[in-house]
């Protein structure tokens, strides 16, 4: 039992080798191949390829005296490197990430955009803009979008739907799954 212990802790520490926070910014190193899950507070979000052993999140908050409200919550598991992050009012965030990773986002509200990522996505806010840089889409398989109020542009796979309870699917010849929604507002799939 204690062999156990012992070897879930070190795989505890190789997942996150690296994490450094410094007045609302975070570095954190994972295992390529390691999901992320993203818990982010309302917000600006620029999410893009960064190096792929990290995620480097940049806070950008209007008041320089906000900075120190931010806070990260940071856990890995072997399953999934998952991060929290909690900010003052008119939050704003450039996160970089690896290239190709299995992304999970849980937004409260505003504005995210998503370039240059590859993997399964699984992305829901509560209200705002979601734009997602599909880049190649054959590379998806299944992929459904869906906003309780608002509108879904999916013109990367050929699709465009408005007004209340849309929803969009399609299923094309790629691996990876891409899922979106959001309570109030507009996805863009371009």
């Amino acid at each position: 039992m204690k062999r156990i212990a012992a070897f879930c802790i070190l795989l505890a520490a190789v997942l996150t080798w690296a994490r450094s926070q410094d007045q609302g910014n975070l570095e954190l190193g994972i295992v390529p191949g390691t999901p992320l899950k993203l818990e982010l507070t309302s917000g600006d979000y620029q999410i893009e390829a960064g190096q792929s052993d990290k995620v480097v999140i940049v806070s950008q908050t209007k008041n320089p005296d906000d900075r120190g409200k931010v806070r990260f919550g940071v856990n890995a598991t072997p399953a999934e490197a998952s991060v929290k992050v909690t900010g003052p009012k008119e939050y704003s965030a450039k996160i970089q990430i690896p290239k190709n990773i299995n992304l999970n986002i849980r937004l409260n509200g505003g504005k995210l955009t998503i370039t240059s990522i590859d993997g399964d996505k699984d992305i829901e806010s509560n209200g705002g803009q979601l734009n997602i840089d599909v880049k190649r889409p054959e590379d998806y398989g299944a992929v459904d979008a869906s906003v309780n109020v608002g509108n879904i542009d999916a013109s990367a796979f050929g699709g465009a739907k408005a007004g209340l309870m849309r929803t969009f699917h399609t299923q094309g010849p790629g691996k990876y799954r891409l899922h979106v929604h959001v309570g109030a507002g507009e996805i863009n799939l371009l």
